[in-house]
């Protein structure tokens, strides 16, 4: 899959997470699941979720070591005018 791809697909994820953040339908839910109340539980797979999300576009839209804009831009930077040190 290409960087694009990549992106328009981790972005939809991310938007889709911040809808279903708020989660209204357990606010009333006495259920406990594993032991913890309904609501926390699903927060607690809701944080798994958004960290590997996140994690992806790391990995995938922001590399490491990869300055942005960095694939644009060919040029090396010039090196300063001979006689002008760090100190001036």
């Amino acid at each position: 899959m290409t960087r694009r791809r990549w992106a328009s697909l981790l972005y939809a994820a991310l938007a889709a997470l911040y809808l279903l953040h708020n989660d209204l339908w357990l606010w009333n839910d006495s259920r406990l699941w594993l032991g913890l109340p309904a609501g926390l539980v699903y927060h607690i797979g809701f944080c798994v979720a958004v960290s590997a999300v996140l994690g992806l576009m790391v990995a995938y839209i922001f590399p490491p070591g990869v300055p942005p804009g960095a694939a644009r831009e060919t040029r090396p930077i010039p090196p300063p005018p001979r006689g002008q040190g760090e100190h001036g």
